[in-house]
């Protein structure tokens, strides 16, 4: 066998080099993995992001979401349900407002503030003049914890991450989410929902990160 053929053919043999998310994928997109095992996509649009938890759904599941630095939502499209509902099912389309403005993540801090939710009416209100009712409103009081950096490896590719945590509560709330916030690309994944309270408790650890093809 020549040199050089012999060369091509080890070359051949070695794994290829992961391609890893920089800030710039996010202009195209980023996909990732939950262990839920849904697909799903993150990218940048304007100054928040927008997110897909579950772009790969072939059901009435959905999860969609407007959100800053991946870890405050400000809208959420949320259909638990694999089945199909013509009205009354579960889930719905909800707004969040931040009493005070989001800082951004430094480890080892904390913050605390309250979050006004409001559910489908609300919504509507802002495209015509549809009465709000108090039911359609929902306020907690929230804790925001910044955790220590560590690294994670993912899909082959090393990154920065800090663990953040967030506890809701009001009087028949007690919920807790927890995110994996990635410092050098500017955004974070909800990867655990723990409800004290409900049946919403979900592990939802990152699987894969790839920039979109």
């Amino acid at each position: 066998m020549k040199f050089a053929a012999l060369i091509a053919l080890l070359l051949s043999a070695l794994p290829a080099h992961a391609e890893c998310v920089t800030p710039a994928s996010l202009a195209k997109g980023v996909t990732f993995t939950r262990e839920d095992g849904r697909q799903g996509l993150i990218r940048t649009e304007g100054k928040r992001f927008t997110i897909d938890y579950a772009v790969n759904s072939s059901t009435a599941w959905q999860d969609k979401r407007q959100s800053w630095l991946g870890i405050y939502d400000a809208e959420w499209t949320w259909v638990p349900t694999d089945t199909y509902q013509a009205e009354d099912g579960p889930g719905g389309t909800y707004s969040f407002r931040f009493a005070t403005q989001p800082p951004m993540p430094a480890a080892g801090t904390t913050w605390d503030t309250t979050v006004t939710q409001r559910g489908d009416a609300a919504v509507r209100f802002k495209l015509g003049p549809v009465a709000i009712s108090q039911r359609d409103r929902t306020s907690y009081s929230v804790n925001y914890r910044f955790m220590a950096e560590t690294a994670a490896k993912i899909s082959g590719c090393t990154y920065r991450v800090m663990p953040v945590e967030a506890v809701f509560k009001n009087k028949t709330t007690d919920l807790t989410r927890r995110w994996i916030y990635f410092p050098d690309l500017g955004f974070g994944l909800e990867t655990q929902v723990t409800d004290r309270l409900g049946v919403g408790s979900r592990a939802l650890g990152l699987t894969s990160l790839t920039p979109k093809g």
